[in-house]
């Protein structure tokens, strides 16, 4: 996504390389804020330069931005979490070859290595538009105690009324041997026996101590293979009932993604921890799509004059290929209804449509901005 502003400029940025914004901005429910950042390496001492920006919903005016300085960060971080008073950023363990890179030798992603055992760092920072008085309970600080992971895409993430901590959920990797990023993409398919599972996290930021006291697979989420995990768009800075996201498989195992999944994470879920890799979590709401079809990104969107304080009450969209028919298909669930009862519709297309990811809604085919991201 390219906004119409620029936050930074060029020429005030000493020895910057460039300046990009992040393909993750996020929608606040409460003010229809979208909320974005761009980042920009500085090459000479190894920091990072992060300007968070909020824009109005009418006119796509900025409402508030604010730069801050990411120490010792050579990459950006890919996601962001949200919440009423925060924004938080995790730093996976990676690096880039510069040299490589540079001179083009390799292509990016081949010059990103990565440790999937090292502990990972998340920096938090108040956002823009807080007033000076809230800015006292949430500050900027670094927490550099968090366990091995690696972080893919972020559902959502929330401020605990009970206890205060930031709480927030993604999709990752768990503790690893890989040295290359993304190395087992390339060539004609994906090498799955390299690839590492992606599964539903949840991690848990005490603001006080600045601390991460938990992270774990999301309990009654475990074996379950998942991606582009999403909650509805009322709840993006509050805590959520369900998330729904691609499903590879319920064994534990890297794959294709072969259909979609609701995840509760209200604490109603049996945790599943005794299942061992290869084992099926019978306890997860999935829909399979089918034999040689391939689940793309879902989108949750609320039904028209419905009530936004029930997650129930929306449709969610996904794009279906069919490699045997080569079409693409859009599939609508009812959430009023389990996933596994099926679609409510599925409107067949003429044609195949590429591989696409991080889609929005929009109520209408004018131009003006989306409901959400």
């Amino acid at each position: 996504m390219i906004l119409p502003h620029s936050s930074i400029n060029v020429e005030c940025v000493p020895f910057c390389t460039s300046i990009s914004h992040t393909a993750h901005p996020k929608m606040c429910p409460r003010t229809n804020h979208l909320v974005g950042w761009t980042w920009a390496q500085q090459s000479a001492d190894g920091s990072m330069l992060v300007t968070f920006t909020e824009y109005e919903p009418d006119g796509f005016t900025e409402a508030a931005s604010e730069t801050h300085v990411m120490e010792g960060v050579a990459l950006a971080p890919h996601d962001m979490v949200l919440t009423e008073h925060a924004i938080l950023l995790k730093v996976n363990a990676l690096t880039m070859d510069q040299a490589a890179f540079l001179s083009g030798v390799k292509g990016p992603a081949e010059c990103l290595g990565m440790d999937g055992r090292a502990p990972v760092r998340v920096f938090a920072f108040p956002r823009p538009t807080l007033s000076k008085e809230d800015r006292q309970k949430f500050p900027s600080y670094v927490v550099k105690d968090v366990p091995a992971c690696f972080s893919i895409h972020f559902s959502h993430g929330y401020e605990d009324e009970t206890t205060g901590n930031i709480v927030s959920y993604f999709s990752g990797w768990p503790p690893n041997d890989s040295k290359t990023f993304l190395g087992a993409w390339g060539g004609f398919a994906p090498d799955y026996h390299q690839i590492p599972p992606t599964f539903l996290w949840r991690m848990e930021i005490d603001p006080v101590t600045q601390q991460c006291v938990d992270l774990r697979v999301s309990p009654g989420s475990e074996n379950m293979c998942i991606e582009h995990p999403v909650v509805h768009p009322n709840f993006a800075t509050r805590q959520a009932t369900y998330a729904y996201a691609q499903c590879c498989n319920a064994v534990g195992d890297s794959s294709a993604p072969m259909g979609y999944a609701r995840l509760r994470l209200d604490g109603s879920a049996t945790p599943q921890t005794h299942l061992k890799p290869g084992e099926k979590n019978e306890e997860v709401d999935v829909y399979w799509i089918g034999s040689r079809r391939f689940a793309g990104e879902p989108l949750v969107v609320p039904k028209k004059n419905c009530n936004l304080d029930r997650e129930e009450d929306a449709y969610l969209l996904g794009l279906v290929y069919d490699a045997v028919k080569d079409r693409s298909a859009l599939m609508i669930f009812d959430l009023e209804n389990e996933l596994k009862a099926g679609p409510v519709a599925t409107i067949w297309l003429k044609s195949a449509l590429p591989h696409g990811l991080h889609g929005c809604f929009s109520p209408d085919s004018f131009v003006r901005t989306s409901c959400f991201c």
